[in-house]
């Protein structure tokens, strides 16, 4: 149970690793369940009621019907028990098996439907959560989860670095190819920039329009202008097709690092004035503040 604990906390829920370790970790519970009634008396143990545990555990990654199929394997289990640790059924001990299968049931049942729509709410909630954070677009954080981020950052007083960028000539490539290759550009850069910027060194959002933001933790030009080239050579790289035409895009930059004290609005500010003299001199560059351009 602690596994998959793990696993519903730390990773998204679609995700491969999610679902398999689950799934695997109810399997898991089940046998550990059996040891353990096996090795405590039997269907005689105090500890039996573990396998209401097992039922919930398995309505909340399996909904409903995980919660039947685990009622089931724990009755062919407890049967097993019975067979192997009581020594057979007793007309004795009758009713109270047949209480204890009526119970597991009836558990199986309402307790079921219960945990998996409460599930199931979760799991809409997160989509709901997702979709107000992220841009539809490009697929990256907006604006509002940029806003947050900044706040959170400079409060746990994090080193951070700000880039704002801005596609060159985005207007012109509207005009030419229409808004349909406007819409691929933006989803094609949103996917270059989350592919090009580890999880664990900074973040990108779709600031508005054509613009975009880059978090980097840091407070070093030269590792941010590193992480800034993961990003700048895969999209020099990339070759945009519109019919038989087939063309390139540049994107200019303003970078300032966050001096001690400085606001969020104070940061957003110094990067955009850099941005804006990057696009007024000559486009396609990455302009610091105590810097000049680089190409």
């Amino acid at each position: 149970m602690a596994t998959t604990e793990v696993a519903l906390h730390v990773t998204p829920i679609a995700s491969g690793f999610y679902r398999t370790v689950t799934r695997l970790g109810v399997v898991m519970d089940y046998f550990s369940f059996i040891a353990i009634i096996a090795l405590t008396d039997g269907t005689h143990s105090p500890l039996l009621p573990i396998a209401y545990l097992v039922i919930l555990h398995a309505s909340l990654y399996w909904s409903f019907r995980g919660s039947m199929v685990a009622t089931g394997m724990i009755i062919i289990g407890y049967c097993f028990i019975v067979n192997l640790v009581d020594g057979g059924f007793r007309i004795d001990d009758l009713p109270r098996h047949f209480f204890n299968f009526a119970f597991l049931l009836m558990f199986s049942f309402i307790g079921g439907i219960l945990v998996a729509r409460e599930r199931k709410h979760f799991v809409e909630k997160g989509i709901f959560e997702n979709l107000a954070k992220q841009d539809y677009l490009t697929g990256l954080y907006n604006h509002r989860s940029f806003q947050e981020h900044m706040r959170e950052v400079i409060s746990s007083k994090q080193p951070i670095t700000l880039l704002m960028g801005d596609i060159d000539y985005f207007k012109q490539i509207n005009d030419r190819y229409g808004h349909q290759a406007g819409d691929t550009v933006l989803r094609e850069i949103g996917s270059l920039l989350e592919t090009s910027i580890p999880s664990t060194h900074g973040r990108a959002f779709r600031y508005g329009g054509e613009e975009f933001a880059i978090i980097f933790y840091t407070d070093s030009q030269d590792r941010a202008t590193e992480l800034y080239h993961l990003f700048l050579d895969k999209l020099r790289a990339k070759v945009f097709e519109h019919g038989k035409d087939a063309f390139q895009v540049t994107m200019s930059f303003g970078a300032a690092l966050r001096d001690r004290g400085q606001g969020k609005s104070e940061l957003v500010a110094a990067a955009d004035k850099l941005l804006y003299e990057a696009k007024t001199h000559g486009k396609n560059q990455l302009l610091w503040a105590r810097t000049e351009g680089m190409k």
